[in-house]
């Protein structure tokens, strides 16, 4: 057996607050690490889930159908859901993070 490639996969989580804080989630963000042709470590961001959803300090039910719904009722008010927590996912994950996770994955394959 011959291993050729290794893969770290976290899963980075954040709470944020978008709409003069009425809305509050824990977005989740997954960093793929790998070694590339010349040796030097990627990183890879994919946002992948939003939990723990409140609307003006309301629950909204996790999973996909509902958090469809509530996004449904705050479009027909004018109020696009996707586009604020975009907005405020730019730059959660900082270089600083990235290069921790690069240093990580580097102590671990050695």
């Amino acid at each position: 057996m011959k291993v050729t490639n290794k893969i770290m996969m976290v899963n980075v989580e954040h709470q944020i607050a978008v709409g003069n804080d009425a809305i509050t989630a824990t977005v989740i963000h997954q960093v793929c690490l790998t070694e590339g042709k010349n040796g030097e470590v990627v990183a890879d961001v994919d946002f992948v889930d939003i939990e723990n959803i409140e609307f003006l300090g309301i629950k909204i039910g996790n999973g996909y159908e509902e958090f469809q719904k509530f996004k449904t009722q705050m479009n027909e008010m004018g109020i696009d859901v996707d586009e604020l927590i975009n907005e405020k996912c730019v730059g959660l994950i900082t270089t600083g993070d990235i290069q921790k996770l690069k240093n990580e994955y580097r102590d671990l394959v050695k």
